[in-house]
């Protein structure tokens, strides 16, 4: 299950890839990677907590709109 689990983050991470360049590309980047970290080390310890679990902090800017918003008054 592990390995059919490494398949499809791998694959899902290079469909990503292909997406533009923007702050929800970087998050789902990030949190694929997170994944394949975690089953490749849940692969090496067996499941175990020996290892010291790392955090990432994602800081994602506010984006500002592409066209302009119009309030009427």
């Amino acid at each position: 299950m592990r390995d059919q689990w490494l398949a499809m983050e791998h694959s899902r991470l290079h469909a990503v890839e292909t997406w533009p360049d923007g702050p929800r590309k970087e998050a789902v980047l990030a949190s694929i990677r997170s994944k394949l970290a975690s089953l490749a080390l849940a692969g090496e310890c067996s499941l175990s907590r020996e290892r010291p679990v790392r955090l990432v902090e994602l800081r994602v800017s506010p984006v500002a709109p592409k066209t302009p918003v119009h309030v009427a008054a």
